[in-house]
Protein backbone atom coordinates (compact mmCIF):
# COMPACT_ATOMS: atom_id res chain seq x y z
CA UNK A 1 0.00 0.00 0.00
CA UNK A 2 0.95 3.26 -1.08
CA UNK A 3 2.62 5.43 2.20
CA UNK A 4 0.57 8.88 0.81
CA UNK A 5 -3.06 7.30 1.97
CA UNK A 6 -1.91 6.11 5.02
CA UNK A 7 -1.26 9.65 5.79
CA UNK A 8 -3.60 11.24 4.29
CA UNK A 9 -6.06 8.72 6.76
CA UNK A 10 -4.38 9.62 9.85
CA UNK A 11 -4.39 13.80 8.66
CA UNK A 12 -8.51 13.29 8.14
CA UNK A 13 -9.28 11.78 11.13
CA UNK A 14 -7.41 14.22 13.13
CA UNK A 15 -9.69 17.00 11.25
CA UNK A 16 -12.50 14.87 11.48
CA UNK A 17 -12.81 15.23 15.35
CA UNK A 18 -11.22 18.83 15.01
CA UNK A 19 -14.13 19.87 13.09
CA UNK A 20 -16.78 18.18 15.55
CA UNK A 21 -15.32 19.78 18.35
CA UNK A 22 -15.61 23.26 16.66
CA UNK A 23 -18.59 22.49 15.63
CA UNK A 24 -19.93 21.51 18.51
CA UNK A 25 -18.97 24.87 19.81
CA UNK A 26 -20.66 26.53 16.99
CA UNK A 27 -24.06 25.00 18.36
CA UNK A 28 -23.29 25.74 22.05
CA UNK A 29 -22.95 29.39 20.88
CA UNK A 30 -26.04 28.97 18.58
CA UNK A 31 -28.19 27.18 21.18
CA UNK A 32 -26.95 30.08 24.02
CA UNK A 33 -28.10 32.94 21.57
CA UNK A 34 -31.52 32.00 21.28
CA UNK A 35 -32.02 30.52 24.77
CA UNK A 36 -34.35 32.58 27.00
CA UNK A 37 -33.09 30.85 30.51
CA UNK A 38 -29.95 33.46 31.85
CA UNK A 39 -29.12 30.40 33.89
CA UNK A 40 -28.65 28.06 31.18
CA UNK A 41 -26.72 30.94 29.34
CA UNK A 42 -24.52 31.90 31.97
CA UNK A 43 -23.51 27.82 32.08
CA UNK A 44 -23.08 27.63 29.13
CA UNK A 45 -20.46 30.55 28.11
CA UNK A 46 -18.56 29.37 30.67
CA UNK A 47 -18.72 25.72 29.09
CA UNK A 48 -17.68 27.70 25.84
CA UNK A 49 -15.15 30.13 27.06
CA UNK A 50 -13.19 27.24 29.29
CA UNK A 51 -12.59 24.63 26.18
CA UNK A 52 -11.80 27.48 23.98
CA UNK A 53 -9.58 29.16 26.54
CA UNK A 54 -7.75 26.24 26.92
CA UNK A 55 -7.14 25.35 23.78
CA UNK A 56 -6.34 28.66 22.37
CA UNK A 57 -3.95 29.07 25.42
CA UNK A 58 -1.83 25.42 24.31
CA UNK A 59 -1.74 26.36 20.57
CA UNK A 60 -0.64 29.83 21.69
CA UNK A 61 1.87 28.13 24.11
CA UNK A 62 3.44 25.82 21.33
CA UNK A 63 3.83 28.49 19.10
CA UNK A 64 5.60 30.72 20.88
CA UNK A 65 7.72 27.88 22.74
CA UNK A 66 8.37 26.85 19.05
CA UNK A 67 9.72 30.32 17.68
CA UNK A 68 11.62 30.25 20.91
CA UNK A 69 13.18 27.41 20.52
CA UNK A 70 14.13 27.58 16.67
CA UNK A 71 15.62 31.32 17.74
CA UNK A 72 17.56 30.38 20.23
CA UNK A 73 19.11 26.73 19.03
CA UNK A 74 19.96 28.55 15.45
CA UNK A 75 21.61 31.36 17.54
CA UNK A 76 23.52 28.95 19.19
CA UNK A 77 24.55 27.03 15.92
CA UNK A 78 25.61 30.34 14.05
CA UNK A 79 27.95 30.83 17.43
CA UNK A 80 29.74 27.79 17.17
CA UNK A 81 29.94 27.81 13.49
CA UNK A 82 32.93 25.87 11.98
CA UNK A 83 33.64 28.08 8.78
CA UNK A 84 35.85 26.02 6.43
CA UNK A 85 34.04 22.26 6.80
CA UNK A 86 30.63 24.76 6.14
CA UNK A 87 31.99 26.28 3.04
CA UNK A 88 33.19 23.23 1.86
CA UNK A 89 30.21 20.97 2.22
CA UNK A 90 28.54 23.98 1.16
CA UNK A 91 30.16 24.28 -2.52
CA UNK A 92 30.20 20.40 -2.32
CA UNK A 93 26.35 20.07 -1.71
CA UNK A 94 25.65 23.51 -3.78
CA UNK A 95 23.30 21.93 -6.12
CA UNK A 96 20.81 21.40 -3.56
CA UNK A 97 19.55 24.81 -3.20
CA UNK A 98 19.23 24.96 0.63
CA UNK A 99 21.33 25.97 3.69
CA UNK A 100 24.13 24.14 5.47
CA UNK A 101 26.08 24.43 8.52
CA UNK A 102 28.80 22.81 10.57
CA UNK A 103 28.73 23.27 13.70
CA UNK A 104 31.48 22.60 16.46
CA UNK A 105 30.09 20.27 18.75
CA UNK A 106 31.16 16.62 20.22
CA UNK A 107 27.76 15.03 19.98
CA UNK A 108 26.06 13.95 16.85
CA UNK A 109 24.07 16.57 15.54
CA UNK A 110 22.04 16.37 12.34
CA UNK A 111 19.10 17.63 11.51
CA UNK A 112 17.15 20.43 9.60
CA UNK A 113 15.80 23.58 11.31
CA UNK A 114 13.43 26.22 10.14
CA UNK A 115 10.16 26.47 8.44
CA UNK A 116 10.82 29.04 5.81
CA UNK A 117 13.61 28.61 5.03
CA UNK A 118 15.17 25.33 6.24
CA UNK A 119 18.89 24.64 6.68
CA UNK A 120 20.60 21.46 7.43
CA UNK A 121 22.88 21.47 10.49
CA UNK A 122 26.27 19.23 11.01
CA UNK A 123 28.33 19.09 13.61
CA UNK A 124 32.21 18.65 13.01
CA UNK A 125 31.65 15.47 14.88
CA UNK A 126 29.68 13.80 11.66
CA UNK A 127 32.37 14.15 9.58
CA UNK A 128 34.70 12.32 11.96
CA UNK A 129 32.22 9.56 12.78
CA UNK A 130 30.91 8.88 8.88
CA UNK A 131 32.00 8.01 5.60
CA UNK A 132 31.66 10.01 2.68
CA UNK A 133 28.85 8.04 1.35
CA UNK A 134 27.06 7.86 4.81
CA UNK A 135 27.44 11.81 5.15
CA UNK A 136 25.98 11.89 1.79
CA UNK A 137 23.32 9.51 3.11
CA UNK A 138 22.34 11.97 6.56
CA UNK A 139 22.30 14.95 3.91
CA UNK A 140 20.13 13.59 2.06
CA UNK A 141 17.91 12.61 4.54
CA UNK A 142 17.71 16.41 6.15
CA UNK A 143 17.12 17.60 2.19
CA UNK A 144 14.23 15.57 2.09
CA UNK A 145 12.95 16.78 5.02
CA UNK A 146 13.67 20.12 4.07
CA UNK A 147 12.35 20.36 0.47
CA UNK A 148 9.06 18.16 1.70
CA UNK A 149 8.97 21.01 4.28
CA UNK A 150 8.27 18.46 7.25
CA UNK A 151 9.12 20.66 10.02
CA UNK A 152 6.48 22.86 9.14
CA UNK A 153 4.43 19.98 9.01
CA UNK A 154 5.26 18.52 11.80
CA UNK A 155 4.90 22.32 13.92
CA UNK A 156 1.50 22.17 12.42
CA UNK A 157 0.82 18.73 13.64
CA UNK A 158 2.33 19.11 17.35
CA UNK A 159 0.76 22.58 17.72
CA UNK A 160 -3.03 20.64 16.63
CA UNK A 161 -2.13 17.84 19.15
CA UNK A 162 -1.20 20.44 21.83
CA UNK A 163 -4.17 22.94 21.69
CA UNK A 164 -6.37 19.89 21.31
CA UNK A 165 -4.73 18.27 24.24
CA UNK A 166 -8.46 16.59 25.59
CA UNK A 167 -8.92 14.98 22.58
CA UNK A 168 -6.37 11.61 23.21
CA UNK A 169 -6.62 10.29 19.56
CA UNK A 170 -3.93 13.32 19.11
CA UNK A 171 -0.82 11.98 20.36
CA UNK A 172 -0.83 8.53 18.44
CA UNK A 173 -1.49 10.56 15.27
CA UNK A 174 1.27 12.56 15.68
CA UNK A 175 3.60 9.93 16.82
CA UNK A 176 2.48 7.74 13.40
CA UNK A 177 2.61 10.76 11.09
CA UNK A 178 6.31 11.89 12.60
CA UNK A 179 7.54 8.19 11.87
CA UNK A 180 6.21 7.87 8.37
CA UNK A 181 8.29 11.46 7.74
CA UNK A 182 11.33 9.72 9.25
CA UNK A 183 10.59 6.78 6.70
CA UNK A 184 10.05 8.71 4.13
CA UNK A 185 13.52 11.01 3.99
CA UNK A 186 15.35 7.62 4.65
CA UNK A 187 13.47 6.04 1.37
CA UNK A 188 14.46 9.16 -0.33
CA UNK A 189 18.16 9.10 0.47
CA UNK A 190 18.13 5.44 -0.54
CA UNK A 191 16.88 5.74 -3.56
CA UNK A 192 18.90 8.97 -4.54
CA UNK A 193 21.62 6.83 -3.46
CA UNK A 194 20.58 3.62 -5.10
CA UNK A 195 21.76 1.40 -2.48
CA UNK A 196 20.43 1.11 1.19
CA UNK A 197 24.10 0.09 2.37
CA UNK A 198 25.12 3.84 3.59
CA UNK A 199 22.02 4.62 5.29
CA UNK A 200 22.23 1.35 7.28
CA UNK A 201 25.44 1.55 8.46
CA UNK A 202 25.04 4.66 9.71
CA UNK A 203 21.33 4.12 11.42
CA UNK A 204 23.31 0.73 13.21
CA UNK A 205 26.38 2.90 14.21
CA UNK A 206 23.94 5.04 15.75
CA UNK A 207 21.32 2.95 17.69
CA UNK A 208 24.97 1.29 19.17
CA UNK A 209 25.91 5.13 20.16
CA UNK A 210 23.25 5.48 22.20
CA UNK A 211 22.25 9.00 23.82
CA UNK A 212 25.39 9.57 25.55
CA UNK A 213 26.93 11.80 22.29
CA UNK A 214 23.41 12.63 20.72
CA UNK A 215 22.85 17.07 20.88
CA UNK A 216 19.30 17.46 22.76
CA UNK A 217 18.00 19.31 19.38
CA UNK A 218 18.93 16.65 17.08
CA UNK A 219 15.72 14.79 16.70
CA UNK A 220 15.47 13.70 13.14
CA UNK A 221 18.38 10.79 13.89
CA UNK A 222 17.30 10.42 17.50
CA UNK A 223 14.40 9.49 17.12
CA UNK A 224 11.94 6.75 18.76
CA UNK A 225 11.89 5.47 15.27
CA UNK A 226 14.69 4.04 14.97
CA UNK A 227 13.13 0.21 14.85
CA UNK A 228 11.34 0.81 11.72
CA UNK A 229 14.32 2.85 10.00
CA UNK A 230 16.38 -0.09 10.90
CA UNK A 231 13.81 -2.74 9.89
CA UNK A 232 13.51 -0.25 6.69
CA UNK A 233 16.99 -0.50 5.80
CA UNK A 234 17.67 -4.18 6.38
CA UNK A 235 14.94 -5.49 4.57
CA UNK A 236 13.82 -2.86 1.79
CA UNK A 237 11.17 -5.62 -0.08
CA UNK A 238 9.27 -5.64 3.16
CA UNK A 239 6.76 -3.68 3.78
CA UNK A 240 7.19 -1.72 6.86
CA UNK A 241 4.39 -1.57 9.40
CA UNK A 242 3.92 0.94 11.69
CA UNK A 243 1.95 0.15 14.59
CA UNK A 244 -0.76 2.88 16.11
CA UNK A 245 -2.16 2.60 19.16
CA UNK A 246 -5.51 3.42 18.50
CA UNK A 247 -8.62 1.80 19.76
CA UNK A 248 -8.16 3.16 23.01
CA UNK A 249 -7.76 6.85 22.34
CA UNK A 250 -10.60 7.13 20.21
CA UNK A 251 -13.25 5.64 21.76
CA UNK A 252 -12.03 8.39 24.59
CA UNK A 253 -12.27 10.90 22.24
CA UNK A 254 -15.72 9.69 20.60
CA UNK A 255 -17.15 10.18 24.29
CA UNK A 256 -15.41 13.56 24.96
CA UNK A 257 -17.74 14.30 21.67
CA UNK A 258 -20.58 12.49 23.31
CA UNK A 259 -20.64 14.21 26.18
CA UNK A 260 -20.14 17.60 24.61
CA UNK A 261 -23.37 16.86 22.35
CA UNK A 262 -25.45 16.00 25.39
CA UNK A 263 -24.56 18.76 27.50
CA UNK A 264 -25.02 21.30 24.03
CA UNK A 265 -29.09 19.28 23.75
CA UNK A 266 -29.35 19.85 28.36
Amino acid sequence: MNTAPRLRWAYGLAIFFIGMVGIQLAIYTNQSMRSDSGQCLLVTYIEIGLLAGYTAARALWRGGAQAYLSHKWMKHFRSIQQEKLTKRLQYKYRDLGVGLLVVRDDAFVAMAIGMRRPTIILSDTVQDMFSDAELKAIILHEWHHCRNRDNAKLFFTKLLTEAFGYLPIMHPIYRYCHTWMELLADRFAIERMGTELPLASVLLKLSKLGNTRRHAAAVHFASATMDYRIAQVLEPEQAVKVKIAIVRPMLISLSFLLLLMISGDS
